[in-house]
């Protein structure tokens, strides 16, 4: 019970490290989804990475969860997004063959 505790702690610090080390994650950050790529915007950056590069793409009740990689993950909040641009991202997915666990709804 204590080595569990143990490791939330430590992940929740490991955590809070990296978000404070990162200037760029505490932007405000815009996406734009085309079926090529997926275009980041931010106040002092802009990048844009190919679906056939993304590693997996989990969706739970409030987010998408697209990892670029094992490690390293662009979280989207799905508030902004509409139903129906909800359904087009799920079919942008779907249509890249990307590893993914999608939602149903």
């Amino acid at each position: 019970m204590i080595l569990f505790v143990f490791i939330i702690i430590r992940t929740y610090f490991s955590v809070k490290k990296v978000f404070y080390s990162n200037k760029n994650i505490q932007e405000c950050i815009f996406y734009t989804f085309t079926n090529e790529t997926i275009h980041t915007k931010g106040e002092t950056f802009e990048g844009e990475f190919h679906w056939n590069t993304v590693y997996k793409v989990k969706e739970n009740t409030d987010w998408f969860l697209i990892y670029q990689n094992a490690q390293i993950m662009n979280m989207i909040p799905k508030k902004f997004f509409t139903k129906n641009q909800i359904l087009e991202l799920r079919n942008i997915i779907k249509n890249n063959k990307v590893k993914s666990k999608l939602r149903n709804d």
